[in-house]
């Protein structure tokens, strides 16, 4: 899957500790046999025989394969403190299919060290949402509505989830969000247990203006704005930055890439994006609000979706009347067509007939005159 990086591939020889029960904690020296419908990531995930160094990405950031699968993992290194490692432990338990998790920590520090240095690994996904607007704008391949719309619908239940456990993301970046190739899923991971170590990183690339008025902000409206203008550049398939300038969001230029969007995608999904890009901090939903209009917009889409049916079925319905009528007025013209030849025939064959009496009364007449 990534042969470049299989040059100078190093074991970890480190002993790995998991800390849930979700995978096995100990490293076997074969694989164990799937289980039947045995999830495939979680199979690897438990069935590995060891960690194998790939590369080095930073200098606190590497990428190990699973050995002996194609899986990978990220793992980045540095000195966790108590409520960090419970903070991951509690992550660990967790499971949503557009949140990329946890997996498991190892203790890396000196034993006689006064501060812990750990490793934490997670899942690897190779591709963010910055690269695929770079690799499909090279074609102008636009990515397709139902795609636009499992993206919207998959993020917003992952960032659903996190705000039920009354946590907000406020990093979403176009680099925080990638695409699953494997799953074929958008997928977000949530790096809040790291907010009081490094409280700098954490802002959306994407701010809505009320954060330029200092008007009483909320987190969660704050990372439905930031995650329809993410959403909004893959459509358009360009970074949307551009409408912001000296840091200041020019309205008038979102407006119109607004209305870019909704000649590209008409419908439920630019009435979407525009209640999550809602200027008004009042009326922009949280996630849990942005269930409801989403439940909206799918009982819009059913309701259009039974009357395109309805009118598909009518035309349908004239067509074969057309047709039958059609088929009804050949058949009644090639009876004609059919009668006609048999009356140019009979009409003939009197003419011939007439023929030979005058013919046979002629040659009569004229031996009566002899």
């Amino acid at each position: 899957m990534y042969p470049e990086y299989y040059v100078g591939q190093q074991k970890q020889t480190q002993t790995i500790t998991k800390i849930t029960s979700s995978y096995n904690p100990v490293v076997q020296d074969v694989p164990r046999q799937r289980l039947p419908n045995e999830n495939p990531k979680d199979y690897m995930l438990s069935a590995y025989t060891s960690l194998i160094h790939v590369i080095d990405i930073t200098s606190t950031s590497s990428i190990y394969r699973v050995d002996p699968f194609a899986k990978y993992l990220c793992c980045w290194t540095n000195i966790i403190n108590q409520a960090e490692i419970s903070a991951i432990q509690e992550r660990t338990k967790w499971k949503h299919p557009n949140l990329i998790c946890f997996l498991f920590y190892q203790d890396c520090s000196d034993k006689f060290a006064q501060t812990k240095e750990f490793r934490i690994y997670y899942e690897y996904l190779p591709l963010d949402v910055k690269q695929l607007i770079e690799k499909r704008s090279q074609n102008n391949e636009y990515v397709p509505e139902e795609e636009i719309w499992k993206m919207i619908i998959g993020l917003s239940d992952a960032l659903l989830f996190l705000q039920k456990k009354g946590i907000s993301h406020s990093a979403l970046t176009l680099e925080s969000i990638y695409f699953d190739e494997e799953y074929l899923l958008y997928r977000v991971q949530d790096v809040s247990p790291f907010r009081a170590k490094a409280p700098h990183l954490f802002s959306n690339e994407f701010q809505p203006p009320e954060n330029q008025t200092n008007s009483k902000l909320n987190r969660f409206k704050h990372d439905v704005f930031g995650v329809g203008m993410i959403i909004l550049s893959l459509a358009l398939l360009k970074d949307c930055k551009d409408i912001y300038n000296q840091g200041v969001l020019q309205c008038d230029q979102l407006e119109d890439n607004l209305q870019k969007l909704g000649k590209l995608y008409p419908g439920r999904v630019e009435n979407v994006l525009r209640s999550m890009v809602d200027l008004d901090n009042e009326k922009r939903p949280d996630w849990i609000e942005f269930q409801q209009i989403l439940q909206q917009n799918k009982e819009k889409q059913i309701g259009l979706s039974e009357q395109q049916s309805n009118i598909i079925q009518q035309i349908d319905k004239q067509k074969c009347k057309r047709n039958s009528d059609l088929n009804n007025n050949n058949q009644e013209n090639m009876e004609i067509k059919i009668n006609s030849q048999k009356g140019d025939g009979l009409d003939q064959k009197l003419i011939n007939l007439n023929k030979r009496i005058q013919e046979t009364l002629s040659k009569s007449f004229s031996k009566n005159l002899r």
